[in-house]
């Protein structure tokens, strides 16, 4: 029987997996998540080391992150609805394949041109494994199991981020940047093949329908121009490049509901508070707390002249918490309503960046330490929660445009986050670069205003979780 022929109905069970079926699936797809986060945070670690090889500027050096960004966010809605039509395990794979063959070029770029090239297709790649991937399991899994699953999953992510840092900075130490990508390969090889092997069926929700063509390039226009202009603020031309974006969004929007297939499910914003108020609360998380790092790994380095080892051990705190408390928190929620975690932990987040924001330069370490616990936990108590509501409260053949959904929130959060940090610095000390003894003040008063919008976020993330009301869970 073929992948397409073998594609699940709409039902209330499950598809026809073994348990040790689910297991594997669930241990390559984690593989995948793992990847992402672990290979971001060891290559922004190697940054200095990149810009000597290729012989670019610091400014340059911000298209290694950016160009992967701008790549996943813009290609996230349209990947998403493909694989409604041919297939998610297709796209999975596809994307497994890609980010391999991209790993293995980037090992011997030859210049930085090529470099930024192979990071836009990772980001292609990033869209088709993080696009797929939710609904892959949402499909494998019943909903009374979801919450612990999605915990486990986002434990992972949060494993990767923590040792990324660390592993990334031995690495670099050792043997060079680009030893870095000998590290992905293997991993992205065993996640390929657990996949392929386990997963015995596809989904295939939407066979035979056509693809917006018209709508994706709406979509990514309006996207684009939205990201361009948050990145670059407060210069002139992001103002201007955030109005198109935010002029073109009503058409989109208008457009995409007209639509008897549309490349997105925006009905599901309109017609589902449960979808709308989680969405919305995940977009106001990262938008709150993306820049801690950003300021903590600055604060640690230039304030309490750390080095840089020694900071990213003291920064695992954070990211440990979070990778130990998720999965238990995501099996609670399979027991109470999710919002009640999800609240409670946002409210945590605003306690922790409040207390971040009282830190100065004579601060002893162990108080940024438990700050960093209070964070951590907060993390855990929103993030596999709220997955959950998400992925719970919609049918199944609107897998791919939830979980599309709740990436393009994330992704632009955390833009809109590192651009509040950007603004804030700009208008009071100018630029990183000027931190100097004498304005060490004007750093700290910086961090602590962008901490401070951090908490408004956060609290009105809080009331979001809270006003989505009991949680929904459909097969």
């Amino acid at each position: 029987m073929s992948l397409t022929d073998s594609a699940p109905q709409t039902s209330g069970k499950t598809t026809s997996l073994t348990p040790k079926q689910r297991y594997w699936v669930l241990i390559g797809i984690s593989l995948a998540s793992f990847m992402t986060p672990f290979g971001a945070s060891m290559l922004n670690l190697s940054l200095p080391e990149i810009g000597l090889t290729f012989d670019v500027s610091t400014h340059a050096l911000g298209w290694v992150s950016t160009a992967y960004l701008f790549s996943s966010v813009l290609f996230l809605v349209p990947v998403a609805r493909i694989s409604d039509l041919i297939g998610r395990k297709k796209i999975f794979l596809i994307g497994m394949c890609i980010t391999t063959c991209s790993t293995a070029l980037q090992l011997f770029s030859m210049n930085f041109e090529v470099f930024i090239f192979l990071r836009v297709v990772d980001g292609i790649a990033m869209a088709c494994i993080f696009g797929t991937s939710l609904p892959i399991l949402s499909s494998v899994y019943p909903a009374s199991r979801r919450g612990a699953i999605f915990g486990i999953n986002v434990a992972v992510i949060y494993i990767g981020s923590s040792l990324g840092p660390v592993v990334g900075g031995i690495m670099t130490q050792t043997f060079g940047w680009r030893s870095l990508f000998l590290l992905l390969l293997p991993l992205a090889a065993a996640a390929t093949l657990l996949v392929y092997r386990a997963l015995k069926i596809d989904f295939i929700e939407g066979k035979g329908e056509p693809f917006d063509m018209k709508g994706a390039l709406l979509y990514m226009i309006t996207i684009l121009f939205i990201l361009l202009g948050l990145i670059n603020l407060p210069e002139t031309r992001a103002f201007i490049s955030l109005a198109l974006g935010l002029v073109m969004l009503p058409v989109f929007i208008y457009y995409t509901k007209r639509q008897a297939y549309p490349i997105m499910q925006i009905r599901l914003f309109f017609q589902n508070k449960h979808f709308s108020r989680s969405n919305f609360a995940a977009f106001l998380n990262y938008a709150g707390t993306y820049a801690i790092v950003f300021f903590l790994s600055l604060y640690l380095q230039r304030i309490l002249h750390l080095s840089a080892g020694n900071a990213g051990l003291i920064l695992l705190a954070q990211p440990l918490l979070q990778a130990i408390f998720s999965p238990y928190v995501g099996k609670l929620s399979d027991r109470m309503d999710s919002r009640y975690l999800s609240t409670f932990g946002m409210v945590l987040l605003a306690i922790g960046l409040l207390c971040l924001s009282t830190l100065s330069a004579e601060s002893e370490i162990w108080h940024l330490i438990v700050y960093q616990i209070i964070i951590g936990v907060g993390f855990a108590f929103f993030a596999s929660p709220n997955t959950s509501a998400i992925m719970g409260c919609v049918s199944r053949r609107d897998y791919s445009s939830a979980s599309a959904s709740l990436s393009v929130m994330r992704q632009s959060g955390m833009v809109l986050s590192m651009a509040i940090a950007m603004c804030v610095i700009s208008v009071f000390l100018g630029s990183t670069e000027m931190i100097q003894a004498e304005t060490v003040p004007l750093f700290l008063y910086s961090m602590k205003m962008t901490f401070y919008s951090g908490i408004v976020l956060c609290l009105a993330g809080a009331v979001l979780s809270y006003l989505r009301g009991p949680a929904i869970r459909k097969e």
